[in-house]
This record gives C-alpha cells, structure tokens and sequence, in this order.
C-alpha cells in the first residue's frame, strides 16, 4: 500500500520557484531520508507533507495525497500545552486512546456487575482483548524505555514541560512521538539535541518501528542506520537513490560521470557534424550546399542533455605553526560548581603534539563547560590550565557571534585581516562564500554559515592547536563533508566535543569519558572505545547475581484492570522473547567470529564484520538486561 504520493509538487515564494518538479511515492513501512543543502526546500515539502495529512496544504502546481486512514506523527514543530503539565504528562499524552480504553474497561466491569448479557460480555472480552494486542498493558514498560533511550531521568520527567530548553523540550516531543505509534512518522532533524547514545538508541528504534518514516538528517551515521532510500532535493528537484546515505554518495558520483560522458559524446557529435557542414559549404556546389543543409537539419534535431555540473568546492587550506614540544595543553584539578550541581570535580588532564582528543558524554555532562574553562572564556572554581610554549591555538565555539552583525561578510573579513578586497574574496571562496555571498550581512546568515566564516577567519593565523565544539551543528551534509576535507590536511592537535558519530570516528584517536564531573581517559578510537564498553557491559551483566521476584506495585499496574496473573503472563512473555533472541544473537555472534577470524587480512570486509558484531552485542546486552531483571 502507498502511503505517500507527491506528483509534480511547485512551491513558490513570491517570484522564487523553490520546488519546481518533486516527484515520489513511499509505501507503507518505508523509512526514507530526505535530504539536500540548507535552503534547498527539505522543510518546505516537510511541512506541505504535514498540512495534507490535514487537509490544508497550500502549494502552487502537482499533488500530494497521504493514506486517509494512516495515523501521522509530527516532530517539525513543538504544541503548546497546559502550563502546568509536567514532561511525564507531556510524554503520557501519547497514550490518550488507552485511557480512553481503559475507563470504558473499568465502566463494562461495573456493569457486569449486574448484566451478564451476552453481548456486553462479547463486548468486554473484544475491547480487552485489543487492549492487550495494542499495548495497553505495556504502555509504562514502554514510556520507561523511551524515556530512558532519550536520556530522559525520573528529575527531568518530573520538571515542569516549559521550564526545559528548547532543545530538552524537542527530545520530549520525540519520544511523545514516538509513543504515539503513528502510522507516518514526519521527523525533521530528530536527532538535533540528541548526543551520540541517545542517537544510537533512537537508530535502533527505528529499526524495530513498523510504520512509514519521513525523516531530515544531517546525521550521516544515523541515515545509514535507518534508511533505505534517498530523496534529494537540488535546484527544485527531486531525484532518488534506492539505498542509505552511503550508496547515495558512491551513486551520485556515478551518475555525475554518466551523464558526463553522455554530453561529452553528444558535444563531439554536435562539432563533428558542424564540421562536416563547413567543409560541404566550402565547396560551394549546389550538390553540396544540399547535402550541408541536410546535415545542418539533423544537427537542429538533436537533443543535447545540459551539461551536467556539480557544486564548486574551492579547497581551504589552513595554516599550521610548527610544533617543536610535546605538551600541547594541559590542566589540573579544574573543579566547577553551578548551585547544587558539581558539573567538575578535580579533572586533570594533558594533550601531546599530534593527538586528536574527543571529550564525550551525554548532554549535561560538562563537555563545554571543560572547554570554556580551558579557552579562558569561562572561570573555574579551581585548577589551572597551561598551554605549551609553542601552542598556537583557535577555538570556534558551538554558537558562533560577531560583535557587529550588520557588517557584510567582505567587511567582516576585510576588518579582522589585513587583507586586500581580491585577497579577501578569493579566501572567502574557499570558505563557500561566493559571489554576492559576501555582500549579505552576517545577521541573515544561518548558524553554519557563521561557523565557516568564523573559520575563514581564525584559520589565516598558523595555528597548530584546534578546539572544537561541536563543529558540524548547522552544517549540511555537503558542507560537514567540505570541514571534514578541510581537516583531514591538518596534521595538528584537535580537542573536540561532537555528537556526530562519522566526525567523531573518522578524527578521534584519544577519548576522554566525561562523567559525573570525572574524565576516564581512553587512548584509542571511537570504534574501539565502543567495543571495550560493550565488553565491559556485558561482563558486568553476567556477573550480576539474579535479582529475586518482587511483588507487583499497585501504583506501577498499567490499568486498573490488570490483575498480578496478566502482569506475571507478560512478564514471563518478554522473558521468554529475550530468551530466544539472546540464543539467536549468541550465534550470529559465533558465525561473525569466524568470519572475522577468516577475513583479517581484508580490512573493508574486516570492517564490515565488526561493524555487525558492536550492533549484535549491543542487541545482546539488552537481552542479558531484560533476563536479569524480570
């Protein structure tokens, strides 16, 4: 069945034709990756897709048609809800058809009471019956799991909705979302506000989720994950790619080389017929003035493809001091308290020439506090941070400012660097700003366009020490790529705090664990720091003794018709799942061994290979979860 139909869709803004030919359809249970650079119209057709599931889409040419009888869940814009709610209501909202359900349950048990009808019988044992198969009585297991995997604690459940950030506010709609269990799921950028656990978990939600997902991402890893088509929107256009983000990348390219041999081959046609004219005119014949026009008629008849083009990247290069110590930068007992929380507690730590340092934790953990301290843009409580003798070094924070910004990007430039205007625009072209580009005042620009030119900047001065926070934030995918390029040629020190798995993997050689105010050093890569955590997971589970029965809660039962017998019955259902899916993982695992065993000299199917097995243990440890604690 089709759940999504877009035919033709046009979509302007005044004289600017923002959508011109859009052009797909999804079916049911479809997970597919909607994706283009900022401004190129993916929020648009996100939001048209939103307002013709009810019914008030407005649009300038084509059609969108959305399953009348599917269910559609929104993330592209918070609702506003009673001032009093709690996260915990917020996210309970989700379940409104359970209670719906379970209060006409409650009401049928009363009536019972005294009718023993056939046919309110008949209708008790259907509505409890579809309570079960939809998951009435499993909805606190489930609100418990989300919340969790969302990185959503028993405080933050309990904090009133509006006293959250913006961003905490987002993961608190996703997992309402979420619980929903809509039929279509729209998400524009869900993984925004999430760090790299959270985006884990939700990757492996998806996977399980049966419905049809819509989905915006600048997260490459989590587009691989989740995936199985591309739409990308370029120049008002839509073109597809039946894979995940990794196929789309190897398949554009191919069909970028395509069509340029096509024209290639259609050009030299083109010139060798105009030629072939030439010479015919030149002999001046009536016979050959025919055969020219002959010859000149096919060459009007030809169809010539446009001559395909790709973006311009100019290369940036940046500019590096010469490192002539170890000791980069190092600091000692740096502790920071704000209220009641100890965000530090005497955290030391030393970064030596050429390492690449990646602070991780989930959010909250303190990861830019550390780095404002050591930037000297924040004042701890105590410690010391030093940087070496030779250290050169830049920061590019994670929400870029300038001092003035109504200055034009050229004026930016042209007064933070000595720099002649041709000077100016030419190294602002390596940035990806070009044309009238430098002309726009930096208050219009977004936050990725800021973070480039804040770039621009900092990298004319040799530098061999870069700090990073979360560097690709507002970045596209063409533009994560274009930094990433950028770095890869810096053979200096990078200490980073990122939430983007590809960045952290790819520059990553040394992870400090930032965690309840303490750094845990790991000197090895990301990969690696994930398997030696999964390992050590597992290991704890198996030595965990067996927890011991505990009595139901009656204020944890799911309805107030759920007796001790259902909730037993359930549990020893999840327990006897978990069972055979830890047997079924156990010896994939074992075949995975073999294969890597047997593929060690071949690193990509190496690669490949544990890849599969870190998902695998991962699915694994919630197994040893589930049997330990049931």
């Amino acid at each position: 069945m089709i759940d999504i139909t877009v035919s033709e869709l046009k979509k302007s803004f005044g004289t600017f034709d923002l959508l011109t030919d859009v052009s797909f359809e999804i079916n049911e249970g479809e997970k597919v990756g909607l994706i283009g650079k900022n401004g190129a119209g993916k929020t648009t057709l996100m939001k048209l897709l939103r307002d013709a599931a009810e019914g008030k889409a407005v649009y300038d040419g084509g059609s969108i048609v959305i399953n009348p009888r599917a269910r559609v869940g929104l993330i592209d814009q918070i609702p506003v809800f009673p001032q009093e709610y709690t996260v915990e209501d917020v996210m309970r909202l989700a379940f409104r058809r359970f209670d719906e359900m379970s209060r006409e349950i409650a009401r049928l048990e009363q009536e019972m009471a005294h009718d023993q009808s056939r046919a309110i019988m008949a209708r008790y044992g259907a509505l409890v019956s579809f309570f079960e198969h939809e998951g009435g009585y499993d909805v606190n297991y489930e609100l418990d799991r989300v919340a969790s995997g969302l990185m959503i604690d028993a405080e933050m459940r309990a904090q009133p909705f509006y006293s959250l950030s913006g961003g905490e506010q987002t993961r608190v709609n996703l997992a309402r979302v979420i619980l929903e269990k809509s039929d279509i799921l729209l998400l524009d950028e869900p993984t925004n506000h999430l760090d790299i656990a959270a985006v884990e978990w939700l990757g492996e939600y998806m996977n399980t989720y049966r419905g049809t997902v819509v989905l915006i991402s600048h997260d490459r890893w989590f587009l691989d994950r989740v995936v199985t088509r591309i739409i990308e929107i370029e120049n008002g256009i839509s073109s597809e790619y039946f894979g995940n983000y990794s196929y789309y990348a190897v398949e554009k390219e191919r069909r970028y080389q395509e069509a340029l041999k096509l024209w290639e081959s259609q050009m030299e046609e083109k010139e060798r017929l105009e030629a072939m004219a030439r010479r015919y005119r030149s002999w001046a014949t009536e016979q050959a003035i025919h055969k020219a026009k002959v010859v000149e008629h096919k060459i009007e008849r030809m169809t010539i493809a446009d001559r395909p083009r790709r973006q311009r990247t100019l290369h940036a290069k940046l500019g590096e001091a010469v490192f002539r110590a170890d000791e980069a930068l190092k600091f000692f007992d740096i502790s920071k308290r704000y209220g009641d929380n100890q965000v530090l507690s005497g955290v030391s730590g030393l970064i030596n020439g050429g390492e690449h340092v990646c602070i991780y934790g989930p959010n909250g953990c303190g990861k830019s506090t550390l780095l404002n301290i050591l930037t000297g843009t924040l004042k701890p409580d105590s410690g010391r941070v030093t940087f070496g003798l030779q250290t050169k070094w830049a920061y590019l924070p994670q929400i870029v400012k300038f001092d003035n910004m109504e200055r034009s990007v050229l004026d930016t430039v042209l007064y933070a660097l000595p720099l002649e205007v041709k000077e100016a625009r030419n190294r602002l072209g390596t940035y990806q700003f070009q044309g009238d580009d430098v002309f726009k005042p930096l208050s219009v620009l977004s936050g990725g366009e800021l973070s480039r030119l804040k770039l621009c900047i900092l990298m004319y001065q040799d530098l061999n020490l870069l700090i990073l926070d979360e560097p690709t934030n507002h970045l596209d995918l063409a533009s994560r790529e274009w930094l990433e390029n950028l770095l890869e040629d810096f053979s200096g020190v990078m200490l980073f705090v990122s939430h983007d798995r590809y960045f952290v993997t790819r520059f990553a050689s040394r992870i400090w664990e930032l965690e309840n105010g303490k750094i845990t050093d790991y000197r090895m890569g990301f990969e690696e720091y994930r398997a030696t955590k999964i390992r050590a997971s597992i290991q704890a589970a198996a030595a965990k003794p067996a927890k011991q029965p505990v009595k139901a809660d009656a204020s944890r039962a799911k309805t107030g018709s759920e007796s001790p017998a259902k909730e037993l019955r359930r549990l020893q259902r999840r327990r006897e799942n978990a069972g055979r899916e830890a047997a079924m993982l156990e010896a994939k695992i074992s075949e995975l061994d073999a294969a890597i065993a047997a593929n060690a000299s071949d690193y990509e199917a190496l690669n490949r290979f544990l890849a599969e097995k870190e998902e695998l243990e991962e699915q694994l440890l919630v197994c040893y979860e589930l049997l330990e604690g049931s």
